[in-house]
C-alpha cells in the first residue's frame, strides 16, 4: 500500500538506506526516547546547519569589533638594518700658512721672502653625512578623526549582526518545520503499517481456513487462490511499507543530527497531534506580517541598501587623520637631519571624480527602490501564501472527519463480507475488493492527518510560532 501525498518526502534522504544499515552494524547502538519538542530541541543542537547559524552570529560579533577598531588608535612598530657600502661626505678644505723652503739656521732676507716662501694648506678630514652600518626603530601612532564612511560602517556591522540573529532565527523555525513533517510522516507510516499487519492476520487466518474447508469439498479452488493472492498483496505491501518506514527514521536521524547507527523511539501520538489543530482559533487569527521572519529579513535589507546608499554620499564628505611618528637610529651619524619625533594631520578632500561618485549614488539608489519593490511583493506573496494554506487547512480537516466515518463503514462492510464468506453467501473476489475498500479509506485518513499537520506547520512557520 502506497502514501502518494507522503512518500514524496522520501525523496529528501541522502544517504542510501543499505550504507545506514551497514553502519548501525558497525557501532553500539544507543535508543533515545524522543517527542517532538525533544526532537526539535535536539535538532537544533546538532543539526550542521543550526551549529552553522551559531559560528555565524560569533563571527558577526567578531567583525563588529573589526569595523570599530578602524576608528580606534592603531600603533605600529618598525625596524630596519641599512648598510651603505659608500658613505657620503662633506669636505670644508684646509687651513692657509706660510711654509719656508730655505734650510735650516739660513736667516731669511727680505729680497727672499718672495722667491723662497710658498703658501701650504693644512688638510680638514672630510665630515661623514652617515654611518656604515645602521638600525633604524620607529613607532608610529595614528588616529581617524572623521571619516564618512567609518561613521555607516559602524551603522551597518549592527544591522549586519541582527540579520545574521535573524538568519538564525530562520534555520531554526525552518529546521522545526522539517522536523515536524517528518516525525508526525513517520507516525503515519506506523499506523498504516499496523493496519497492514492487522489484515495481513486477519487474512492469513481466512486463507488457512479455507484450505481445511477445500479439503472437505465446501470452497472451490478458484476462492482459496484468490484469498491467498490477497495474502501475498498484503505482505509485500507491509514489507514495502517497513522499508519506508526506516527510510524515514533515518531521514529524522540525519535532520537532527543523530548518529544513523543509534535508534530513535517517538513517543508522540498521532491522533494527539492532529487533535491539537483547533481550526477555530487558527480561522480566527490574523495574519501579521510583522512576525514573519523573511519579511523581518527583507525589511534588514532594505536598511542594508539604504546604508549602502548613505556610505556612497559619505564620499563626498573630507577624511581627517592624525599621526604621530617616533624614529631612533641605533648609530647616530655626526649631522643628522631626520627629527625624531613627527606630528601631523592630514586632509584628504574629494573635489573632482568626473562623476564617478555621482553614478555610484544613483546605482545605491536604484538598488534601494529593488529591494523595496521586493519587499512590497513578498508582503502580498505571504498574505496569498497565509490564506492559501489556511483553506488546505480546513479542506484537510473537513476531508479528515469524513475519511474517520468512510473508516468505520468499510470496516462493518468488510467484516460482515467475511462472515457472508465463510457462510459461503460472499464471493471471496467481494472480500478482496471489500479489504482494497477498508485499506484505501485508511490510507485516506491518515493521508488527511499528514496534510492537517502540514497545514498547520506552514501557518505556524509563517507566523514564526513553531
Amino acid at each position: 500500500m502506497k502514501l502518494p501525498t507522503i512518500t514524496s518526502l522520501l525523496t529528501a534522504l541522502l544517504l542510501n538506506n543499505m550504507q545506514i544499515s551497514a553502519l548501525a552494524q558497525d557501532n553500539q547502538q544507543i535508543t533515545t526516547s524522543m517527542s517532538l519538542k525533544q526532537a526539535q530541541e535536539y535538532a537544533i543542537k546538532n543539526n550542521a546547519n543550526s551549529r552553522n547559524s551559531v559560528l555565524d552570529m560569533e563571527i558577526a560579533k567578531k567583525k563588529v569589533w573589526e569595523t570599530t577598531a578602524i576608528g580606534m588608535p592603531q600603533v605600529n612598530a618598525g625596524g630596519n638594518y641599512q648598510h651603505l657600502f659608500i658613505v657620503p661626505e662633506m669636505s670644508f678644505g684646509g687651513n692657509p700658512y706660510l711654509k719656508t723652503v730655505l734650510a735650516d739656521g739660513t736667516p731669511l732676507l727680505s729680497q727672499d721672502i718672495n722667491k723662497n716662501v710658498t703658501i701650504a694648506y693644512n688638510e680638514v678630514p672630510p665630515i661623514k653625512l652617515g654611518v656604515a652600518n645602521n638600525v633604524t626603530f620607529d613607532v608610529t601612532v595614528s588616529q581617524l578623526l572623521f571619516s564618512g564612511e567609518y561613521i555607516v560602517a559602524l551603522q551597518a556591522t549592527k544591522v549586519f549582526y541582527l540579520m545574521t540573529t535573524q538568519n538564525k532565527e530562520k534555520t531554526e523555525i525552518d529546521l522545526k518545520e522539517t522536523v515536524a513533517n517528518s516525525y508526525a510522516l513517520a507516525l503515519v507510516l506506523e499506523q498504516s503499517r499496523n493496519v497492514l499487519t492487522q489484515s495481513q492476520e486477519n487474512t492469513n487466518k481466512t486463507f488457512s481456513d479455507m484450505q481445511q474447508m477445500l479439503k472437505q469439498g465446501l470452497v472451490e479452488n478458484t476462492d482459496v487462490d484468490q484469498i491467498e493472492l490477497v495474502s501475498l498483496t498484503l505482505k509485500n505491501a507491509l514489507s514495502s511499507m517497513n522499508r519506508q518506514l526506516n527510510a524515514t527514521y533515518d531521514l529524522i536521524k540525519f535532520q537532527i543530527g543523530m548518529p544513523f547507527a543509534d535508534k530513535i523511539i517517538l513517543t508522540d501520538n498521532l491522533d494527539e497531534i492532529a487533535n491539537t489543530v483547533n481550526l477555530v482559533t487558527i480561522i480566527g487569527t490574523q495574519f501579521n506580517i510583522n512576525n514573519n521572519l523573511d519579511y523581518q529579513i527583507l525589511t534588514t535589507s532594505e536598511t542594508i541598501s539604504a546604508l549602502n546608499l548613505k556610505r556612497e554620499k559619505s564620499t563626498y564628505l573630507p577624511t581627517i587623520n592624525a599621526v604621530y611618528r617616533h624614529t631612533q637610529l641605533l648609530n647616530e651619524p655626526e649631522f643628522n637631519f631626520t627629527p625624531k619625533d613627527v606630528f601631523q594631520v592630514s586632509l584628504n578632500l574629494p573635489i573632482f571624480s568626473s562623476g564617478s561618485r555621482n553614478v555610484k549614488v544613483q546605482q545605491r539608489t536604484m538598488e534601494l527602490q529593488k529591494t523595496k519593490n521586493t519587499k512590497e511583493n513578498l508582503a502580498n506573496g505571504l498574505q496569498l501564501q497565509y490564506i492559501t494554506t489556511r483553506n488546505e487547512l480546513t479542506t484537510a480537516y473537513e476531508t479528515y472527519l469524513n475519511n474517520k466515518k468512510n473508516i468505520e463503514l468499510t470496516k462493518r462492510i468488510y467484516d460482515k463480507t467475511l462472515i457472508k464468506f465463510n457462510e459461503g453467501i460472499a464471493s471471496s473476489r467481494e472480500i478482496t475488493d471489500n479489504l482494497n475498500q477498508y485499506l484505501t479509506a485508511q490510507t485516506n485518513l491518515y493521508n488527511s492527518i499528514f496534510s492537517i499537520i502540514s497545514a498547520k506547520n506552514k501557518l505556524d512557520k509563517l507566523n514564526n510560532n513553531l
